[in-house]
Formats: structure tokens, C-alpha cells, sequence
């Protein structure tokens, strides 16, 4: 079965080389696109008080430029990372240092999370019963991981061709001093960022707060809607949550085996094509005020899984050239016959 999947994914063309490279820049040129965007309008600049006013690396932006400035810096700032990360798809430099800004954006995101007030639901428990903007910030996990990802194919991309200066081979220099170029880092770093948002996630859906906090989300969905008549508000969550739960499963054997980690990542994929497609049914999810594309509500939230599903298209793809060439090799290996004394030991 494994076999004639992988023929049937090889002929599709979705192999080609470099396609899941592209769709995770794509992707995060689309994230930084529409999330500088936002930052211009008076609503998102009340939006980010929370993240701002308790982010450890970027607290100081309030006394430095003010709520409302603070708000335009940071559009200012995603905006110019978005024009790197375009300009790198025809220019390495440009990819390499669009690449850092976004690693210094998310680690400066995903270092808010230990510091968010009343982020852990009390009722289930605390830790790590996820609530209120804590879910909005784990999934830039996986865009971290997203972002070095980028950073390591340009930098070995820019080494290969020849198409070096200084700065790259400085930058080279240090990522290979912390062993940072080492093969297939960022496919375990990818792998191992999207089982932490499987096990996170699919956790808060057993609790009643998390059923409550879906109902927006299943009751627009056009491929999900079906799980409140079947199952009920409880149900339905907890349905979710034993499907994400076997999905982090795959993603986590697929750390030995690749057929498994194959399964995973394409129960992912299905995952985030579904959660995208409920974007467009959300109601209010862009702002009345400043109307479509400042995106408000749930939108940003759901908007993050274009990366996810670019990175689990990744995930699926690499899986399937492991197996692919795992199977070449097998049938290359010819049989290897018995020396004499050991046909004659066997006897």
C-alpha cells in the first residue's frame, strides 16, 4: 500500500524538487503581508497591549514609542522582513537576512508565553491546558522553526552556487561553530514543532473550556460542521482532540519510521486545509473599520496555518523521498552468497 502511495505522490508532480521550499516561503510572506498590514490601524494596536506589554525582548517598545507607535514599528518591521523574504527568492543575501528578522520575530513571540497572564485554564488544571492568547503564540513554534529552515537552505543554497560575500560566509561561519548546519536539522526541528502543536492542541479538547472555545470554528466549517449533529459540542471537540492525538502519534514514530511519520504528515496536511478553509465563513473576521484584509477575531489565529500546512506538506514530501530511495537501495543490494564454510557449517 505504502508503495503504490508513494508512486501515485511521485507521478503527481508534488515531488519536484524545491516545491515544499517554496511553499513555506510563500507562506511566510503571506503571514508577514498580512500581519504588518494590520499594525497600521488603531484596533491592532490595542489588540497587541498584551503581547507587547509583556513580551521580555519587546516590552521596551511602549516607553520608547508609545501604544499606537509601537503598533507601526512592528508593521514597519514585518513589512521589510516580508520585502526580504520576496527579494530572497531571486537573491540569497536578501533571503539570509529576511530569514533572521523572522527568527528574531518569533523567538521574540514564543518568549511571551511563559509571561502571559492567565494563560493556563485554571479549571482543567492549569499547565498545560492552554487558553486566551496562548494558543494564538505556540503556533509560532512551528513558524520559528519555519524561519530556520529558510535561513539554513539559503545559506547552504548560497554556498553551493558560488554566490557568497561576507556576510553570508560570516554567517555560515557561526551557524556551523554551533553545529547548526548539520544534515537534517531543520527536518527534525519541523518534525518535532509540529508533534508539540498536535499533543498541545488536541490536550485543551477534552476539557469543556476548549469544546466552548471551538464552537466558532466547527459550527463554520464546511468540511467539519458535521460533528454537532453527530456528536454533540463536547463530542465534537473531544472527536478532534482523539484525531489530533493520533496524528501526533504518526508525526512522532515517524522520527524511526518514515511509513508512519508518511501517515502523520498527511493527516496533517488534511488537518490545515480543512482549518484554512474556514476562514472565508467566519463571521467578523475582518475589521468592520478597516474592512478586509485587517484581519480581526479568530482570522489571525487560523491565518498561522498556512505555514503549518506548508511545513506539513514538507514533512509529507521528505517522508516519501526516505522511502522512496530506502526502497531503491533495498532492491539495489543484491543477494549476498554464503562463503563455503558457512554453506558447509549450515549443512
Amino acid at each position: 500500500m505504502m508503495k503504490q502511495l508513494s508512486r501515485i505522490v511521485a507521478r503527481s508532480g508534488l515531488l519536484r524538487a524545491d516545491l515544499d521550499y517554496h511553499l513555506i516561503r510563500a507562506s511566510m510572506l503571506i503571514i508577514f503581508l498580512s500581519f504588518g498590514y494590520q499594525k497600521w490601524f488603531e484596533y491592532e494596536a490595542q489588540v497587541l497591549i498584551p503581547f507587547i506589554g509583556n513580551g521580555p525582548l519587546i516590552s521596551w517598545m511602549y516607553p520608547v514609542f508609545g501604544i499606537r507607535g509601537a503598533s507601526i514599528f512592528l508593521g514597519m518591521t514585518e513589512w521589510a522582513i516580508c520585502l526580504l523574504l520576496f527579494w530572497g527568492i531571486w537573491n540569497r543575501t536578501a533571503g539570509v537576512l529576511g530569514a533572521l528578522g523572522s527568527c528574531g520575530t518569533f523567538v521574540a513571540t514564543v518568549t511571551i508565553i511563559p509571561f502571559m497572564p492567565d494563560g493556563w485554564d485554571e479549571v482543567a488544571g492549569g499547565f498545560p491546558a492552554m487558553t486566551n492568547n496562548i494558543p494564538f503564540l505556540v503556533k509560532d513554534v512551528v513558524l520559528l522553526a519555519a524561519s530556520f529552515y529558510l535561513l539554513k537552505q539559503d545559506v547552504v543554497r548560497a554556498g553551493g552556487t558560488g554566490a557568497t560575500n561576507h556576510l553570508i560566509r560570516l554567517i555560515a561561519t557561526v551557524m556551523a561553530a554551533l553545529n547548526l548546519l548539520r544534515d537534517n536539522l531543520e527536518y527534525h526541528l519541523l518534525r518535532a514543532a509540529m508533534v508539540y502543536i498536535f499533543a498541545a492542541f488536541s490536550y485543551t479538547k477534552w476539557h469543556q473550556y476548549g469544546a466552548q472555545l471551538m464552537i466558532p470554528f466547527i459550527s463554520h466549517s464546511p468540511f467539519i460542521f458535521w460533528l454537532y449533529p453527530a456528536f454533540g459540542i463536547r463530542g465534537g471537540a473531544r472527536f478532534l482532540g482523539a484525531s489530533e492525538w493520533i496524528i501526533f502519534a504518526l508525526l512522532y514514530a515517524g522520527f524511526w519510521d518514515k511509513r508512519i511519520g508518511a501517515l502523520g504528515a498527511l493527516g496533517s496536511t488534511v488537518t490545515f486545509f480543512t482549518t484554512l478553509t474556514i476562514i472565508p465563513f467566519i463571521p467578523g473576521g475582518w475589521d468592520p473599520a478597516a474592512g478586509f484584509p485587517a484581519m480581526a477575531g479568530p482570522v489571525p489565529f487560523l491565518m498561522k496555518d498556512l505555514v503549518l500546512l506548508a511545513v506539513s506538506f514538507y514533512l509529507l514530501k521528505q517522508d516519501f523521498i526516505r522511502i522512496t530511495t530506502c526502497s531503491r537501495d533495498t532492491e539495489r543490494v543484491p543477494s549476498q552468497p554464503r562463503a563455503a564454510g558457512q554453506i558447509s557449517a549450515a549443512i
